[in-house]
C-alpha cells in the first residue's frame, strides 16, 4: 500500500511536529501550506519532494493529498477543515476544531456523508501514562474526584482577550480526559464556574458520586499540566507534560504517613527516569500523545475505520468552550 500523502497547513511549531509524526506514521509529507514564504520553505526543505503553497485550495487542486493537517490559528480551523472535507480529504485539526457545537456537528456530518475522517487533536488520552492510568484504574477503588490542573506561561505579553482565549482553548483537554475515564461528561450548563478572569478559570462539576474540577491559570508558576485522580484505595497523578503516571496506594498507619514523602519521591524519580529513557528511544521529544494520535488517525484512514476522536467528544468540547465566549 502506498504511503498516505499529507499536507501540513501552517508551518509553525505544531506544523513541524505534525509533519514529523505523520512521517513516523508511514505517511509522506508532499505539501506545506503557509503564506509566510520563509516558514513554509524551511519546513519544505526537511521533506524532499514536498511543495510549498500559499493557499489550501491551490494545494488541493494539485490532487496529490490524502490527509490535511490543520495547524494554523484557532480562528481558521473550521474554515480550513471544511475546505479540505469538501475537496474529499481526511482532516486532522489542532484543538479546538471549533468553539461552536453546531459547527462541530455539521463538520462531522459532512465528513461522514463523504466517507472521510475528521479528528481534533485531543492527544492527552493517547499518552502512554494515561494508558497506564486507564489500565490500572480499578486499583484506585471507587473514584472520589478527578481534577485537571494546569499552569501555563503562554499568556505572557498578550492582551486580555488573547489570554482568555488561551484558557478557553485548553478546555477540550479536560473534556477528552474526563470522557475517556468516565465515559461521559456533565452537560456544559451544569458546571459551576468558581472563577473566570483574564488569567484563571476554575470549574466544578459532578458525575454521579465523582467530583470533577478544572483549574487553569496563566499566573501560576512553575508551568505544569497534570491530571489528579483520587479513589477510595489510592491516588494517581498523570504528568501530562511528560506523559507518565505515578500511583500512591492506600496507607493510613503512622508508618505509612511517615514514609509517604519518601515513597512518593522515589516513585516520581523512577517513573520520570523510565519515561525519559522511553521517549528518547522512541524519538518522542515533545508533545507526548501526539505521535500516538496521529498514528491512530493514519491507521484508521488506511483501514477505513473510525476517527480516534469521536463526534460526541468534539461537540462536547465545543459546547463547553462556547459557554465561556462572552466577555466577563
Amino acid at each position: 500500500m502506498p504511503p498516505l500523502r499529507g499536507a501540513i497547513v501552517g508551518a509553525g511549531l505544531m506544523g513541524g511536529w505534525h509533519a514529523r509524526y505523520a512521517s513516523r506514521a508511514g505517511g509522506r509529507v508532499v505539501a506545506v501550506v503557509d503564506s509566510d514564504e520563509a516558514a513554509g520553505s524551511a519546513l519544505v526543505r526537511r521533506y524532499p519532494g514536498a511543495r510549498r503553497f500559499r493557499d489550501l485550495a491551490d494545494c488541493l487542486s494539485a490532487g496529490e493529498v490524502d490527509v490535511v493537517h490543520v495547524c494554523t490559528g484557532a480562528a481558521s480551523h473550521a474554515r480550513l477543515a471544511e475546505t479540505a472535507l469538501m475537496a474529499g480529504r481526511h482532516v486532522i485539526v489542532e484543538k479546538p476544531l471549533t468553539t461552536s457545537p453546531a459547527e462541530a456537528f455539521r463538520l462531522s456530518a459532512l465528513a461522514r456523508e463523504r466517507g472521510l475522517l475528521l479528528c481534533a487533536v485531543h492527544q492527552f488520552p493517547f499518552q502512554r501514562g494515561f494508558g497506564v492510568l486507564r489500565r490500572d484504574l480499578v486499583r484506585l477503588g471507587d473514584l472520589v474526584s478527578v481534577s485537571y490542573e494546569a499552569c501555563s506561561a503562554g499568556g505572557e505579553g498578550r492582551s486580555d482577550e488573547a489570554r482568555q482565549a488561551i484558557l478557553i482553548e485548553m478546555l477540550p483537554h479536560a473534556v477528552s480526559m474526563f470522557r475517556s475515564l468516565l465515559g461521559t461528561v456533565p452537560d456544559p450548563a451544569s458546571w459551576t464556574a468558581l472563577a473566570f478572569t483574564k488569567d484563571d478559570i476554575e470549574l466544578a462539576g459532578k458525575r454521579g458520586a465523582t467530583l470533577l474540577a478544572v483549574r487553569i491559570s496563566l499566573r501560576g508558576r512553575p508551568p505544569r499540566n497534570e491530571l489528579i485522580v483520587v479513589g477510595t484505595k489510592g491516588t494517581a497523578r498523570v504528568d501530562l507534560f511528560h506523559g507518565y503516571t505515578t500511583v500512591e496506594a492506600d496507607g493510613t498507619s503512622r508508618l505509612d504517613k511517615a514514609l509517604r514523602p519518601l515513597r512518593h519521591a522515589s516513585a516520581q524519580l523512577l517513573a520520570a527516569g523510565l519515561n525519559l529513557a522511553g521517549r528518547a528511544a522512541r524519538r518522542e521529544l515533545a508533545y507526548p500523545g501526539l505521535r500516538e494520535l496521529i498514528g491512530a488517525f493514519y491507521g484508521s484512514v488506511r483501514t477505513q475505520g473510525r476517527s480516534p476522536v469521536g463526534v460526541e467528544e468534539m461537540v462536547e468540547a465545543a459546547a463547553l468552550m462556547e459557554r465561556f465566549l462572552s466577555p466577563t
